[in-house]
């Protein structure tokens, strides 16, 4: 018996050590997501100081020697970021207005949304009668209005 006795022994001792090795991975675990958490905010700390230091070069043109070059280089993807985005309207044939910055068809003069005048329209292709005449029209132009428009895309008008 005195066999199966130390089998018990053993098989208790390995588990309370089986035990105590898992309540220390679980301690660990904490303690490193904990650590992590920390490192996430210094990063957080790291990006916002640069962003100030960054709007300050925008707002007054100056940086230390040691951030100057980096500030240019972000100045630089912002215009590259600019002229992509421009690129993009063109492309689905958009543009936005100059006063709200409302997405308007190129074509169009007036803005819905505020009733600005934007620059003037490329020439747009006559929409068949049956077309014009199913969408509503402006009561002072008889050009079609997209639904929702407070204002005529074509000629200004308040709707």
């Amino acid at each position: 018996m005195s066999f199966f006795e130390n089998l018990g022994k053993k098989v208790g001792e390995a588990a309370q050590a089986a035990a105590k090795k898992s309540s220390e991975i679980v301690e660990v675990t904490k303690l490193n997501a904990s650590v992590n958490q920390e490192e996430d905010k210094i990063q957080k700390t790291y990006t916002q100081i640069g962003k100030m230091i960054y709007e300050n070069y925008e707002q007054t043109g100056e940086a230390s020697d040691l951030v100057k070059e980096a500030c240019e280089q972000i100045a630089a993807y912002k215009a590259n970021i600019k002229v992509l985005k421009e690129k993009i309207a063109e492309v689905k044939g958009i543009k936005s207005c100059i006063n709200c910055g409302a997405e308007m068809e190129r074509s169009t003069l007036f803005c819905s949304k505020c009733g600005t005048k934007n620059e003037l329209p490329q020439p747009a292709a006559e929409a068949p009668a049956a077309e014009q005449s199913a969408a509503p029209a402006c009561p002072s132009c008889n050009a079609p209005i997209a639904p929702g428009s407070a204002f005529c895309t074509n000629c200004g008008t308040k709707l």
